[in-house]
């Protein structure tokens, strides 16, 4: 474990824009963040500008690795750096002596590949000794390395599941530790389907789900649907399949982040992709299940995500894909990933590749629908405008709100400045400079949590979600998307961090994956979450999986509402009230105000807009000209709006005026 805990507000491309570094770094901002790596992206094209590192057997061009650095050196002298070490299989390695099922590409096939021993020793070699070198020559620069590997080097395994004679090897191994039968990996239609649950009428086409195929193929496998949910009656080998597939994962991490602590100094930092558990995509067969396992590891001190793609537009509410309170609990930090799209973006990867322009295009929003057409394909990862910063102004309101979301929480930050052009002009980095001015005055003072709105999220009950069926992610995008802009703020914990959390202050608790309550559920629930007047919403079907088989009767004892009644349903209990709501399209923000607001949070804002706060600092965000009222929780001797400076003195309620696009940060002192 490192010695000193950092926050960084950070800069990150793939490319060497030296150019616009140097912009960042008269902002104020002295932390860039270069990447390592000898292979190629989801577009088929190198990562970097730089020839590969790892050459061969052996054979490293460490002088490669020399010119990035001492390119950013010779530009910015004090440049603190952040060096990102993708660990993925170069293509000489893949193709090497790779007949018969013995080598596989870890970008797409992580998990076949990461029980190999030999691709454990010949990467974690290439990556010491890169350590090594990188220890000894920039020590005076490098703060943190973070390690990259898998589907875009963020540890997503998108093999689907697929047998190896490794991955077969340690799942027999996984059975054996777990007091079970070693037994075969259990066929795809076994580990692809559900038993319950084959409606079909509804498709969510704005989320990115395992089971999108251009070819039509799963839909003549699966003629009459693959199934929402599994139970443990039917469906036990497909579960533990997939648990020891996401377990083993983060075992994979951990392996690579305890041989990289050997090699550096203990002040410098690791960091991770890891732990995306309410984003857009779903989680199952990714991998990222088993987050609260690689948190424990000593190794570790922060962890990545990109911020969500679905509430990154402007009037939307940045939300992060991770899981924060277990992040804190577990004593890690989170750094977000800023790579918002804007109109100034660079869209020429190569000589032959350009990317769409959606705003060209007046495309208005994702449709995950299945095609053949490649060039589609490729269209679908342009995004859609809706995400997009439009123009200058957008792009200041959604940088002021983003770097208030991380500052609130005490998140790292970095700028990601993809292929170049997403930043420019005196408007965005006269904000950079303001922005980074008010971070340094901000972020270490200590403050306190004060939201009042709980999400819960249940890995363990994420197992009997089926991920090849597109409603699997609806339960936590959808409770994510309508608590972003309900004007309060809220926070998402797993269900083992009850235990610890201070629940007295939550009025509203959210339980987005209730399907089976066992005994240990229970005695949390009922000790810490049923009473003192509490609110607490489920979703879909609270103990529909009762003592491992389907018993829909089991909902209305546990909620007071039968199972699939449509609408937001309330019924008073014996010191508290349920409320059910079976599909979750049915959450929209002003019904999630209105049941939060009938629990008695305190409402921070007059309309519906995004709210984030902590006992010191309260932001808020809008995308049209209007006159906000804000309501604090008390009155306070003076409260400043950091980004105008304009202040009020003995008040508890201030109103905020917008030209257009907008975000505020109101500092409160007594």
């Amino acid at each position: 474990m490192s010695v000193d805990k950092n926050t960084y507000f950070a800069y990150r491309s793939f490319w060497p824009e030296i150019e616009a570094m140097k912009k960042f770094r008269e902002c104020g901002i002295d932390t860039f963040t270069f990447m390592v790596s000898n292979t190629d992206n989801s577009l088929g094209v190198p990562y970097t500008k730089y020839p590969p590192v790892w050459k061969w057997n052996n054979i490293y061009d460490l002088d490669a690795f020399d010119r990035q650095v001492d390119d950013i050196l010779k530009a910015i002298p004090d440049a603190k750096l952040m060096c990102m070490i993708d660990l993925n299989t170069p293509h000489w390695w893949t193709r090497y002596l790779g007949a018969f099922g013995v080598k596989y590409d870890s970008f797409y096939e992580l998990g076949k590949i990461s029980n190999s021993q030999t691709w454990r020793q010949d990467t974690s070699e290439y990556m010491q000794t890169l350590l090594k070198h990188a220890e000894e020559k920039y020590s005076d620069n490098i703060v943190a390395y973070i390690l990259g590997g898998g589907g875009a080097t963020e540890w997503h395994d998108r093999s689907r599941g697929e047998e190896s004679i490794y991955r077969s090897t340690a799942y027999r191994q996984w059975q054996i530790e777990n007091g079970k039968t070693p037994t075969d990996i259990p066929a795809q239609t076994v580990r692809d389907s559900g038993s319950y649950d084959f409606e079909k009428a509804y498709v969510d086409t704005g989320s990115y789900y395992n089971g999108i195929d251009p070819t039509g193929c799963y839909d003549q496998l699966f003629p009459n649907g693959a199934g929402l949910l599994r139970t443990p009656e039917k469906n036990q080998d497909a579960l533990d399949y997939w648990r020891f597939c996401n377990e083993f994962n983060a075992d994979t991490v951990e392996f690579f982040l305890g041989k990289a602590r050997e090699i550096i100094r203990p002040e410098t930092e690791l960091g991770v992709f890891f732990g995306y558990c309410i984003g857009h995509w779903t989680m199952v067969s990714s991998g990222h299940l088993a987050y609260e396992k690689l948190l424990e590891s000593p190794e570790l001190d922060f962890v990545m995500a990109p911020i969500d793609y679905m509430g990154r537009g402007v009037g939307q509410g940045s939300t992060s894909m991770t899981v924060r309170e277990s992040i804190r609990f577990k004593g890690k930090r989170m750094l977000q990933e800023m790579d918002q799209r804007t109109y100034t973006s660079n869209r020429n990867l190569a000589d032959f590749i350009e990317l769409s322009d959606p705003l060209k295009n007046n495309a208005k929003e994702i449709e995950w629908q299945d095609t053949t057409d490649s060039k589609e394909l490729t269209k679908k990862f342009s995004l859609a405008s809706d995400g997009i910063w439009k123009n200058d102004e957008e792009i200041v309101a959604g940088m002021k709100r983003d770097a208030a979301f991380c500052l609130i929480n005490h998140d790292s930050l970095w700028w990601f400045d993809m292929w170049g052009g997403f930043y420019k002009g005196e408007k965005v980095f006269s904000t950079l400079k303001q922005l980074k001015q008010i971070w340094d005055e901000q972020v270490e003072y200590s403050c306190a949590e004060v939201s009042e709105v709980l999400m819960v999220e249940d890995p363990d009950n994420m197992y009997l979600l089926n991920d090849m069926d597109s409603r699997c992610g609806t339960f936590h995008n959808k409770t994510k998307d309508a608590l972003s802009t309900i004007g309060m703020p809220y926070t998402v914990c797993s269900f083992n961090d009850l235990e610890q959390l201070d629940m007295e202050r939550f009025k509203t608790v959210i339980f987005c994956h209730p399907f089976e309550l066992t005994d240990k559920h229970n005695d949390v629930l009922n000790r810490l979450v049923l009473k003192d007047g509490r609110s607490v919403l489920w979703l879909y079907g609270p103990g529909i999986v009762n003592n491992g088989k389907w018993e829909p009767v089991n909902v209305k004892k546990v909620c007071g509402t039968d199972f699939k009644t449509e609408g937001v349903n309330s019924v008073n209990m014996t010191g508290w009230t349920s409320i059910y709501v079976h599909d979750p399209l049915t959450l929209t923000p002003a019904g999630m105000r209105t049941i939060c607001e009938n629990s008695g949070c305190h409402l921070y804002c007059s309309k519906l807009r995004p709210v984030c706060a902590n006992s010191r600092l309260v932001s808020v965000h809008t995308a049209i000209a209007e006159t906000l009222e804000i309501k604090l929780v008390r009155e306070f001797g003076k409260v400043t709006e950091l980004y105008s400076g304009k202040v009020w003195e003995n008040t508890g309620c201030v109103e905020l005026e917008s030209e257009g696009p907008g975000s505020f940060l109101l500092l409160l002192e007594s």
